[in-house]
């Protein structure tokens, strides 16, 4: 990347932080492309040369959330290594620090102001497809490795990333059901009771 580039992504990049800053203190609808643009320190028009609206700026903070989810399942499931259960405990750990490191954002695409606009708008969708689709592999190259029970793939990778994601994800927004900690420890146990195969 030149460093032309560089600035360019780095000025994108402090325009999305500002907006979220402001955007958490204020509202989305209370919050103007001036008011960004000033706590940025830039100009208005620059906002414009990487955002069309505050809208599209929106999408972008969601982008890149779902991104990191799939770049991060991808990279951890691309191979069934000996334990594949300790495989997908490590996944789901580094699912929740992505969620940590990201917590401003996904606190602030769960307000009721935003939360709506997200689902109808379905950004996420090819990023949660690619998810599911390399789960759904990992799930059933365990399964011809006599590691898994014989499970749908697509339907269980479903079901254990909503199973997941939601327990974390409500872990740390709500400590709800109960601590992050609590809520790993559990996940694992219930996957295992979900994949394993019958004991003889």
């Amino acid at each position: 990347m030149n460093r032309k580039m560089k600035k360019s992504e780095a000025t994108k990049q402090r325009i999305m932080a500002s907006a979220l800053k402001l955007i958490q203190k204020k509202g989305f609808a209370a919050t103007s492309v001036r008011e960004i643009v000033a706590d940025a320190g830039c100009a208005k028009g620059t906002f414009y040369l990487y955002f069309e609206t505050k809208m599209e700026l929106l999408k972008e903070l969601s982008i890149q959330i779902f991104a990191s989810f799939s770049q991060m399942f991808q990279a951890e499931l691309s191979e069934v290594e000996d334990d594949p259960f300790a495989q997908i405990d490590r996944v789901f750990d580094r699912l929740y620090a992505i969620m940590k490191e990201s917590e401003g954002h996904l606190r602030l695409l769960h307000t009721g102001e935003i939360l709506n606009f997200v689902l109808e708008q379905n950004f996420g969708r090819p990023y949660l497809e690619a998810i599911i689709g390399q789960l759904a592999t990992f799930l059933l190259a365990g399964m011809d490795s006599g590691y898994f029970r014989p499970v749908n793939p697509q339907l269980y990778a479903r079901i254990l990333f909503g199973i997941g994601h939601e327990l974390l994800e409500s872990a740390l927004l709500h400590e709800y059901p109960d601590t992050t900690e609590t809520m790993k420890k559990e996940l694992a146990v219930i996957i295992r009771c979900i994949l394993a195969q019958p004991k003889e």
